[in-house]
């Protein structure tokens, strides 16, 4: 489950996907039982007296969070008539459908296919998408041969091996086959968990480790959940992979800067 201030950003989304401007209060949103503890946790969280202020403090934070990942927050608010007004409908609607298939199994695929699309408004290169199960190339002859044309060598997929702990692959616009730096995004459908990706990583760097004339430890490893990641929430020690949420897939604010110092 996501904290509070993230419970309250699915909250404010799913509200704005039903109507697209509107005023969000204990009150006018009569909520259910389920959200009126939220927002007695959204207080404690925020520490603060009042709903009204909590909701002020939260969409604050929400700001900072968006920035810190290069976009903007998807919906206006004014705290005087506590109104929010949708402004990225299309990614409101995308938090949406996302936390209706959190931590179901059988929407891992939907996930994966969600998260490519997003991924494609936000970097540029090659993406695939090749984890289990596959729209295509279901068999392990011909999963091993598409990888082969992405600059693999050998098999990747033995024995058992559905995917090779691999979702989706993001080939970075530097250099060319077989020299050619992979971004490696594998996807779960489900909160944060730091086992579960150092679990999913290690898959994924022994299938890395038959890609050739790069080593896997050139490539860069990512984890993203279906969840929200900000400091607080991922340790502090030294990690083996990035660890990714639901916002690092929102639409960048501008276009790349450059700097020389």
């Amino acid at each position: 489950m996501p904290s509070p201030i993230f419970a309250f950003f699915e909250v404010v989304a799913e509200e704005l996907c039903s109507e697209p401007s509107r005023v969000i209060t204990r009150e006018d949103l009569q909520v259910s039982e389920e959200n009126a503890t939220l927002f007695d946790e959204l207080k404690n969280e925020t520490n603060s007296p009042t709903t009204e202020q909590a909701i002020r403090v939260a969409v604050t934070t929400l700001d900072s969070h968006f920035r810190e990942k290069g976009s903007t927050l998807p919906f206006s608010y004014d705290p005087e008539s506590g109104r929010f007004d949708a402004v990225d409908t299309p990614f409101l609607q995308f938090i949406k459908q996302m936390s209706n298939i959190r931590s179901i199994g059988t929407r891992s695929q939907e996930f994966e296919l969600q998260v490519l699309e997003k991924l494609r408004g936000r970097v540029t290169g090659s993406l695939h998408r090749v984890g289990h199960p596959r729209l295509t190339k279901r068999k392990q002859t011909e999963f091993n041969a598409h990888l082969k044309t992405l600059g693999f060598t050998g098999n990747v997929l033995l024995g058992k091996d559905k995917d090779g702990g691999l979702d989706i692959l993001w080939f970075l616009p530097l250099g060319s086959k077989p020299h050619r730096p992979i971004v490696s995004v594998q996807c779960k459908n489900g909160v944060f968990d730091m086992g579960e990706g150092d679990q999913s990583v290690g898959a994924g760097q022994r299938s890395l480790g038959s890609h050739g004339r790069l080593l896997a430890s050139v490539h860069v490893p990512c984890v993203l959940y279906n969840d929200y990641l900000y400091p607080e929430i991922v340790t502090p020690k030294p990690m083996n992979f990035v660890p990714l949420g639901l916002t690092d897939l929102s639409p960048m604010a501008e276009a790349m800067t450059v700097e020389a110092i």
